[in-house]
């Protein structure tokens, strides 16, 4: 009886099979998921920070609009308003602090206040209602470090006797 050799118990040599690649395409798949969640999260803050600055700059303005009201609202009560207090007419078809052009005359009075990153200066505009009465409408308008950024406030004062 003959037996078998060691060699001849050894199964034959696999042949190798050709790679398909489906690693390499899976992990590119993989990398550009990933590149696309990279620049969305950048996108994303991108669009927050600009956000941030708008609302920054339209506090600041807002602040100066203010600091304004208040100032020319004090100088009116203690009637040492210095400025143009103005008296709208009938035949006015806009309210006077909404014609552009009279922020810039002398329809208004430029407030200085400790306000960094404003473009200008707040201006207010003191107008008065109806002849002979003691009752004022005091608008403040500023502007924010953009030109875009443009904040109004108001405030009304009677003197009631």
């Amino acid at each position: 009886m003959n037996h078998p050799t060691k060699h001849a118990m050894t199964p034959p040599p696999r042949r190798r099979r050709r790679e398909r690649g489906a690693t390499l395409i899976i992990t590119l798949v993989m990398l550009v998921l990933i590149t696309l969640l990279g620049l969305s999260s950048i996108r994303r803050s991108t669009v927050d920070e600009r956000s941030a600055g708008a609302n920054r700059d339209r506090n600041k303005a807002f602040q100066a609009a203010e600091a304004a009201v208040r100032t020319c609202l004090n100088q009116v009560k203690a009637a040492a308003f210095t400025g143009t207090v103005l008296t709208p007419s009938a035949a006015t078809t806009s309210p006077l602090w909404e014609v552009a052009s009279n922020w810039t005359n002398a329809n208004s009075t430029v407030v200085t206040v400790d306000a960094t990153g404003l473009s200008t200066q707040p201006r207010c505009m003191v107008e008065r209602f109806g002849a002979g009465t003691e009752n004022y409408r005091v608008t403040g308008r500023a502007v924010g470090g953009s030109a875009l950024t443009e904040v109004v406030v108001q405030a009304t004062y009677s003197e009631e006797t």
